[in-house]
Parts: C-alpha cells; sequence; structure tokens
C-alpha cells in the first residue's frame, strides 16, 4: 500500500469517527498521527516520525482546506484562518501575529507549524510540502477529493501494476534514442492520485555529445494526468472514460497512458537538434499533448 493512501484514509478516518465528533480540529489532528503511525507500523515495519509525522500534518491541513464535507468546527476554524492569513502579504508576518495572539495555546510542533502554512499557502495559492526534513511552499496543484480517493481505491493496485509494466516499455523506448534514465528515492511520501511514482526524482540524461543538462521527467503528474486529468475547476476526478463504471477500461488506460508518456518523451527527442521552442512547436503539429506549463533548461 502506498504512504499517500494510508495518510488520507488515517485523516478521512479520524475525521468521521463519532468518537472524535466533539474535539477540535487540532485534537484530530493529533489522533490522525496517530492512527496513521499505527498503520504504517502494520504495513512497513518501525519507522523515523521526523518525516511520516509532518507529512501526515500537511496532508491533515490541506484535506483540512479541501474537505466536501466540512465539520461544523473545521467551517469556523477554516473561515477564521482564511480571513487572517489573506491578510498577510508574508508568511513571516503572519507567523509572528499567530504566535503573539495565540500565545496561551500555540506551541512549536509540526501540528501548528502545519496549521500556519496550510493556511497562509491556501490563501496565496500555495501548497505545502513536507521533504528533506524541511517545509516548503510550492505552487498549488489542484486537489482529488477524498470521494474520488474511495471511487479509485479498488483499482489502486491493478492499475498500478499495469503502469508500472507501461514504463519499462517507456524506459526502453528512451534507450532506442540514446538517453538514459536515472532514478534515485526522495524523502516524500506523494499524492495519491501519482500511485506511488513520485517517491521518485527521475531524470533523462543526454546522449552523448549533446552537452545537455540532465532533464526531470515528472512521472508522478503525469500519472496524475492519465488518471484524474485537470479540468475547468479546482478539484481533480477520475478520468469518465477509463473508469466509467466499476470496472476499469484497460484499452483507454494504455492509450492514454502512451499519449501521456509518449508526448513527454517526443518532445525531449525533437530537442536532440531543435531549440525547445521549435520542438514544442512540431510536437504540438503531430498531435502530442504539449504542456504551456512545462519548462526545461534546454
Amino acid at each position: 500500500m502506498i504512504p499517500a493512501f494510508l495518510i488520507r484514509t488515517s485523516i478521512d478516518w479520524v475525521r468521521h469517527n463519532p468518537e472524535f465528533r466533539d474535539s477540535n480540529p487540532y485534537s484530530r489532528c493529533e489522533e490522525s498521527i496517530r492512527v496513521f503511525l499505527e498503520l504504517w507500523k502494520e504495513q512497513f515495519g518501525e519507522a523515523e516520525s521526523n518525516i511520516l509525522e509532518p507529512a501526515l500534518v500537511a496532508a491533515y491541513w490541506d484535506e483540512f482546506f479541501h474537505a466536501e464535507d466540512p465539520l461544523p468546527d473545521e467551517k469556523e476554524w477554516r473561515d477564521g484562518l482564511m480571513k487572517r492569513s489573506s491578510g498577510y502579504d508574508s508568511f513571516e508576518q503572519w507567523q509572528e501575529w499567530f504566535k503573539k495572539s495565540y500565545a496561551k495555546v500555540y506551541k512549536d510542533n509540526n501540528i501548528w507549524m502545519g496549521v500556519l502554512m496550510t493556511s497562509w499557502a491556501h490563501t496565496h495559492q500555495y501548497e505545502v510540502r513536507y521533504t528533506d526534513e524541511s517545509w516548503e511552499f510550492l505552487e498549488a496543484h489542484s486537489y482529488l477529493p477524498t470521494s474520488q480517493m474511495w471511487r479509485l481505491q479498488p483499482h489502486m493496485k491493478t492499475v498500478t501494476e499495469i503502469l508500472r509494466d507501461l514504463w519499462l516499455e517507456e524506459e526502453r523506448a528512451y534507450s532506442e534514442q540514446g538517453f538514459a534514465i536515472n532514478e534515485q528515492s526522495q524523502a516524500f511520501l506523494g499524492r495519491i492520485e501519482c500511485l506511488g511514482f513520485d517517491a521518485r526524482r527521475i531524470m533523462a540524461t543526454w546522449p552523448a555529445g549533446t552537452h545537455k543538462e540532465p532533464e526531470a521527467v515528472e512521472l508522478g503528474q503525469m500519472i496524475a494526468d492519465v488518471l484524474v486529468p485537470a479540468g475547468d475547476d479546482w478539484y481533480r476526478k477520475l478520468d469518465n472514460i477509463i473508469f466509467a463504471k466499476d470496472y476499469i477500461d484497460v484499452t483507454a488506460l494504455l492509450n492514454r497512458a502512451r499519449y501521456i508518456f509518449g508526448s513527454r518523451r517526443r518532445l525531449l527527442e525533437l530537442s536532440l537538434d531543435k531549440s525547445f521552442d521549435e520542438a514544442r512547436v512540431q510536437a504540438s503539429a503531430e498531435g502530442w499533448k504539449v504542456d504551456e506549463a512545462v519548462e526545461s533548461v534546454i
């Protein structure tokens, strides 16, 4: 089971547990940490909590701000935090005000840090990630609602195996063009829609003689674009063809994955003897997906 699923499961179980109905968001975050660490121990054995706890905390407050069914106290907290954090241009100013204003309850711990960072990030179009033992703000991604996570859950193992085999095909295709694919694990527990493929940093090394810096291949993001393509609003939903009913349309899954994977590879292939802008134009003309947000060091 992928860590991101254990995280979201722990959070959802606590949020909807009648035992915690009379608690508050802070207390439910504490309980979510406890549940997650127990699930982790069952699945993976003992582990240091210095990465697990803040990763859970970041996900908990992310769900807090995106929940489809906010509890009454969550709505009250959320409205208050958004109203106040939106008035500060810098996170440091917001943090300083909060510490002074709520000195009686504030503690220097992961939970309060998650409250502060996620509330400010949410009102300033960022998201919070904990990796390499540090918190950081990143450009916000659209969010996979918990209801969509539960729709995906029965198919996760099958879909993951299919996409893993397909990525091996892609690696061979890169190799035939002279690229080398290098993978390195990273201290990030991932997002549920990436199915664990974002736990590794993947770089494509250019063929000998090109003298170009290695290029990042965002496999986790490509997986998300296959399964839950971004739509017109902030929330992602399962692809309505691949997951049309209670089963997977494997042909549709393979076709879309090959298109998404192939689009990135084709752009790099064209960049071997063209400028990046020229490669984008040609790839688009050939019918490949060219994301306007794609950046390159080419």
